[in-house]
């Protein structure tokens, strides 16, 4: 088998374990360490995930590796069993990644079918998936600094802007509360379990494999310290604590106010998915590789790789949103995956130490299959059809972009004004006839001026579902450059919830502007849409 063929090195083991760990798992540690004290939890998780690693490492050091001393010391159909509850765990953690990340992309970069993204990620974690041990360890050393250096230097750029305040213990400790967020954040460094299968590859020494291990493992606690006080110093911990998105939510804070030429937080999102594909091409690789040593799939690692990416989707379907996931994912972690994690290998070892039975493993070569290629073009396929308008995407042509949005309170629910600074053909002719007829019925006072929309309405979402029955087109705030309220609304009590409707409904920038109407330019705060919600979350 592979194991016996590859080799990798100490660096590029660490880099594994850095990438692997910290891509998804960073985007959770706000949620998951919970309540006020969540940085002691965090850096506690560090001491308890250098144990864990520990005793992992000790293990798949021993004897050959932990392939050997399983398939040594137990009967076929026990460690062919034990091998299937390996691939189910690493099935059901690759779907929640999967439905995290099409989470992520919905709602950041494309709002389309579900099935164009779930097809196309799945395609390029399988393909990356496929390859040999090494080839893997290539691919990670590849990808490590041009996904590592812009993330860690965007967080400590947003130290500057991080209240510390906010992620300093502000109530009395209390030990088992502590305790249990450790354990809580535990799951997060689940991906450090694949060592199990990788040291007895390794080149070099116990001594170096056990420092580069640690040393990986210490690398990616650091790293999650930093996303959390980050997040938590920007955004809050009541909103950093309650939000899938609180991580990406103080990317889009620490970016150019107003979101500046282009968006950089959609760049950094970029980046970051890049880290959850190696993670989850990682349990791929792994589920393959078991499952080639269960059924006879000799030199077909392409075919296994179909399988378990079949698993992980049927799996996917068992929950309807990322909410859910997350919520069921964290409960089970904590009863189930985290104790087999460390249960099973340790109950393995100690039936190896007892039975000490030294037998000869016939390890079976890989025979390469065209099925590489076969999938690669699909992949080719899949995204171009995406692209060519096949679904009716909203193209450029379609879209209004919204350039001002103002905001007054009403009887009867907001007037919403929005000063427009691109429209398609259809809709000038909209704004020109009709829309003037619907303006003047729904507001009294202000009728629309050329260039503008106006209409009183409880939600924004209100206006959008109008504005697109008209014309077809849709209104875009992704070039929002500042939100306008008017004075009496012009505090954090009475707008907040209007602005967390339109942060809901426009998925304006964070960092757009919030200015009091009618106010000199020399006088307005420099607030911004997040310094607002995050003040209505207090």
């Amino acid at each position: 088998m592979e194991e016996l063929q590859f080799r990798i090195s100490p660096k590029q083991l660490k880099r594994m374990i850095i990438l692997e760990t910290g891509s998804i798992g960073c985007l959770f540690v706000p949620v998951w360490s919970g309540g006020h004290n969540g940085i002691l939890t965090v850096m506690l998780s560090m001491i308890g995930s250098l144990i864990y690693g520990s005793i992992l490492m000790a293990i798949g050091r021993t004897d050959g590796g932990f392939f050997a001393i399983t398939e040594n010391s137990m009967h076929g159909f026990l460690w062919r069993f034990t091998w299937f509850v390996y691939v189910l765990r690493f099935a059901i953690r690759g779907a929640w990644m999967l439905s995290y990340m099409e989470y992520l992309i919905r709602e950041t970069l494309y709002k389309g079918s579900s099935f164009m993204i779930l097809l196309p990620l799945l395609l390029v974690c399988g393909y990356a998936g496929m390859r040999n041990l090494e080839g893997r360890a290539r691919f990670v050393e590849l990808l490590f600094w041009w996904v590592i250096i812009p993330l860690v230097l965007l967080f400590l750029v947003g130290l500057w802007k991080a209240d510390f305040s906010c992620v300093l213990p502000r109530e009395p400790i209390q030990i088992k509360e502590l305790l249990w967020g450790d354990y809580r954040l535990m799951a997060l460094f689940l991906p450090v379990e694949l060592i199990l299968f990788r040291m007895s590859a390794l080149e070099g020494s116990d001594r170096t494999a056990w420092l580069t291990g640690l040393r990986g493992i210490l690398y990616s606690g650091l790293w999650l310290l930093l996303v959390y006080v980050v997040t938590v110093g920007i955004i809050g911990p009541s909103w950093g604590h309650n939000s899938l998105l609180g991580v990406t939510d103080a990317m889009e804070l620490i970016t150019i106010k107003g979101g500046g030429l282009e968006r950089l937080d959609i760049l950094m999102i970029l980046f970051w998915l890049v880290g959850g594909i190696v993670t989850l091409s990682a349990y791929i690789f792994q589920g393959q590789q078991l499952l080639r040593r269960i059924a006879p799939f000799e030199g077909r690692n392409g075919i296994a790789t179909i399988w378990m990416c079949l698993g992980i989707l049927v799996i996917y379907f068992c929950f309807s949103t990322a909410e859910q996931w997350s919520a069921w994912y964290l409960k089970y972690a904590c009863v189930i995956d985290f104790p087999l994690s460390i249960g099973l290998p340790v109950i393995i070892w100690l039936i190896y130490r007892i039975k000490r039975k030294k037998k000869g493993l016939v390890w079976k070569e890989n025979q390469e299959k065209p099925i590489k290629e076969f999938c690669l073009c699909f992949l080719i396929i899949s995204l171009m059809s995406g692209m060519s308008g096949c679904r009716n995407p909203v193209s450029l042509e379609d879209r209004t972009y919204v350039e001002e949005l103002h905001v007054a309170q009403e009887e009867n629910g907001y007037e919403f004004r929005c000063v427009l600074a691109y429209m398609d053909d259809k809709s000038k002719a909209y704004m020109n006839t009709d829309m003037q007829e619907q303006s003047t019925e729904k507001s009294s006072e202000n009728d629309s001026k050329e260039g503008e929309y106006t209409m009183i309405a409880e939600t924004i979402e209100d206006i959008n579902r109008e504005y697109e029955r008209y014309t077809g087109g849709t209104l875009d705030y992704s070039h929002l450059q500042g939100i306008y309220l008017e004075k009496e609304l012009y505090e954090p009590e009475k707008a907040g919830e209007v602005l967390e409707n339109i942060r809901e409904e426009t998925q304006a920038v964070l960092s757009t502007p919030i200015y009091q109407e009618n106010l000199p330019v020399g006088e307005q705060e420099n607030e911004t849409l997040g310094d607002w919600l995050k003040n209505k979350s207090h």
